[in-house]
């Protein structure tokens, strides 16, 4: 039913290659470093469907930098953050290009996952996972069991509101109503576009408990199929893993819909080479298990065993 990453990823190129329509230039907003004009060659709506619980989802045609993009993931997803400079001190400067004067990107990405709310009412899933440090802000202190319990019959009694950043309300809901069809996360505010360094091309998921397992669907509105989507589905993949295991859930289906997919004139010849090159066994991955909080996951913890590619491919970076 499941094709590898390669395996799908090189049907779009070839699609791309083949039957993509090149941007006008004069509707190019894109640019390269030299300040040419960045265009691109297009399809549109296209989808990826992937069994998450077998091998890891990284393509083997190149080599996929491994950390580069949890780093990425766990500035947007753990450390909810908008600065540049809390990205770099990991290691990581993917977003550098998009710095704006006061050092962030705007209100975007992880300030969107921090800056907006859902409100629930304290009960006892909830406590439990401030209890366990399972949500982003960590208690001063740990309640002994009967302090927790007298907690809890306070909640009951009065009725106490609480406002769970995205995040933190993904996490407490896949415990509370994991059968919910409602489990989303957006980045896509209106309100907040125009305040926005890059608006985002990841930019929703949706989280459903189907036939037992815990699906992920990853939305995308434009995707650089050279350098962004490779990035993608390999780190979203690794968060449905990492959101499974500190929520309870077996891992199942991850799908990724992309709604223009596209490779820049300048990479076009090169990414022709890459998927002519040899298809790899895809590897393997482990997970730490002993994690129980999302928020205490590290790069260390997340381990690709025997990755077999063809080398790195360069291609530049349009802005």
């Amino acid at each position: 039913m499941y094709q590898t990453a390669d395996k799908q990823y090189n049907t779009i190129i070839q699609q791309i290659l083949d039957n993509g329509i090149m941007d006008s230039p004069e509707h190019v907003r894109t640019v390269y470093e030299d300040g040419e004009k960045a265009p691109t060659k297009a399809i549109i709506n296209v989808q990826m469907k992937f069994d998450n619980s077998i091998d890891a989802i990284v393509l083997t045609t190149k080599r996929v930098p491994l950390k580069d993009p949890i780093k990425e993931l766990f500035w947007i997803w753990q450390k909810m953050s908008n600065v540049v400079f809390d990205l770099q001190q990991m290691g990581c400067h993917v977003w550098d290009e998009w710095e704006l004067k006061d050092g962030t990107v705007g209100n975007a990405y992880g300030w969107q996952l921090r800056n907006k709310y859902q409100r629930i009412i304290a009960d006892r899933t909830f406590l439990e996972m401030v209890r366990n440090g399972e949500l982003s802000e960590k208690p001063d202190e740990v309640l002994s069991d009967e302090e927790f319990e007298k907690a809890v019959a306070y909640c009951e009694e009065y009725i106490e509101y609480v406002d769970l950043n995205q995040v933190d309300y993904l996490l407490y809901i896949l415990k509370k109503n994991p059968h919910s069809r409602r489990i989303k996360t957006t980045l896509w505010c209106v309100e907040d576009l125009q305040e926005m360094a890059l608006q985002p091309c990841v930019y929703e998921t949706h989280w459903q408990l189907f036939d037992g397992k815990l699906a992920l669907t990853v939305n995308i509105r434009s995707n650089d199929m050279a350098l962004g989507n490779p990035y993608n589905i390999y780190q979203y993949s690794i968060l449905h893993r990492l959101i499974a295991q500190v929520t309870g859930h077996e891992v199942g289906e991850l799908c990724i819909n992309i709604d223009n997919a596209h490779i820049y004139d300048r990479h076009l010849e090169t990414i022709d080479k890459q998927i002519e090159g040899e298809v790899h066994e895809p590897p393997t991955i482990w997970i730490n298990p002993e994690v129980k909080s999302f928020y205490d996951f590290t790069v260390n913890d997340i381990k690709v065993q025997d990755y077999k590619h063809n080398g790195p491919f360069f291609y530049e970076i349009a802005i």
